[in-house]
């Protein structure tokens, strides 16, 4: 359960990020004709490389082009109707209501803070938005989460890979893919938030971004600047 200094402050965070939701979905559905354009275009071209008649071409590689064009703008539908700024604020509130009365008065208090907007637009269902205080920081990214800068005990960088396979010929082939970075933060053992949060990353798509968490970690939070590369 929240205090009622976090609900305000809540209040006036959900009245800041509405615009960038709003914004985030009408970029995203502007992206919709171009490639449902290109699926049409991609199958009409994928008939004649492979030397069909025209007429074969038109019956049959443009009407599956056309097919996956509808499934493209179905899921790009599906997915701004499955949004919305109430389940923004659920996803906060689960989070902030765990939040012990004293951590919820400081982190509603504390100042100042800087604040980052980040459109993952291929991956994400909202605008990622990192918050970052003098003794918390606040990451949104399809759900939320929540440091506290007084149980850290180092910052690190890392590239977050995945494992991918595929068949080339009769040989399975498995490969090591880049997903991502994030900024690792570690907790000091035995703090509140070491148990709490034991894998506690602040994950982004692109050193660029992480360039730009790092600015506001420098200017915001001057605690953490001694942390970097440590264990």
């Amino acid at each position: 359960m929240m205090n009622e200094a976090l609900r305000q402050w809540l209040d006036a965070e959900m009245k800041d990020y509405a615009p960038r939701f709003k914004a985030f979905n009408r970029r995203l559905m502007k992206r919709v004709p171009l490639w449902m354009a290109l699926s049409v275009a991609a199958m009409v071209a994928l008939g004649f490389g492979v030397g069909y008649e025209w007429q074969y071409v038109m019956k049959v590689h443009l009407l599956i082009g056309v097919g996956f064009a509808l499934f493209i703008w179905l899921c790009f539908w599906i997915q701004t109707r499955s949004t919305s700024m109430k389940k923004v604020r659920q996803m906060y509130e689960q989070t902030l209501s765990k939040l012990s009365p004293s951590d919820q008065e400081a982190l509603a208090k504390q100042a100042p803070t800087g604040r980052a907007d980040f459109t993952n637009g291929a991956t994400d269902k909202y605008p990622a938005r990192l918050i970052i205080g003098p003794e918390f920081w606040v990451y949104f990214r399809d759900s939320c989460h929540v440091f506290r800068v007084s149980d850290m005990e180092s910052l690190k960088v890392i590239e977050e890979t995945g494992r991918i396979g595929y068949n080339m010929g009769s040989t399975r082939v498995r490969q090591t893919i880049g997903m991502g970075v994030s900024i690792v933060v570690g907790y000091r053992d035995g703090t509140a938030f070491a148990s709490s949060y034991p894998n506690a990353k602040v994950y982004m798509e692109n050193m660029k971004q992480i360039g730009e968490a790092q600015a506001l970690i420098e200017k915001f939070c001057p605690k953490a600047k001694s942390l970097w590369g440590e264990k």
